[in-house]
């Protein structure tokens, strides 16, 4: 009976010793979410950021995964792809951001996001006046807080194509 006992507490602490844990995954993929891209449509007139010499619009997206945690430890980005940017039929930016009409200083469109819980809102300034177009689209990402994105990497300073490679984020 001794030797079968001793038996098996060898066999279970050699597989206890010699597990060894998983290959660790790339950083900063796992917990990172973003919407697909959304069609700016339908903008609604603010009736709050109205001021002399501009009109302000803003789109909603809803975003469940903008939560408390988010809002405080974490990083939320918002890109707009532009149909007809002057730098490029479907030009991909990082909000803020400001946008010409075809290329013209005559009118500005000041695009900007804000965050609530559950909720993206675009906004856009236009000076002098006019109104964004709907055939436009954004899309937000979101990276929780400690979610580990390389030694020193500001998600913010990468460009868009950066930041897909960086986070497995398909085009």
């Amino acid at each position: 009976m001794k030797p079968l006992i001793s038996g098996l507490l060898s066999l279970f602490l050699i597989t206890v010793f010699s597990c060894k844990k998983g290959d660790p995954g790339p950083p900063g993929t796992a917990n990172v979410m973003y919407s697909p891209w959304v069609a700016t449509s339908p903008w609604v007139a603010s009736t709050t950021s109205a001021g002399s010499g501009k009109k302000t619009y803003y789109f909603d997206m809803a975003a469940a995964g903008v939560t408390q945690q988010v809002l405080d430890q974490g990083t939320v980005i918002v890109f707009a792809k532009f149909v007809a940017d002057p730098d490029g039929p479907g030009s991909i930016k990082q909000l803020p951001s400001i946008y010409y009409n075809i290329g013209a200083a005559d009118v500005q469109y000041r695009f900007q996001s804000a965050l609530t819980l559950g909720k993206v809102r675009v906004i856009c300034d236009i000076i002098p006046n006019g109104i964004p177009a709907t055939t436009n689209s954004v899309r937000y990402v979101i990276i929780p807080g400690g979610v580990s994105s390389g030694r020193q990497m500001n998600p913010r300073s990468l460009s868009y194509e950066e930041l897909c490679k960086a986070y497995k984020i398909p085009l």
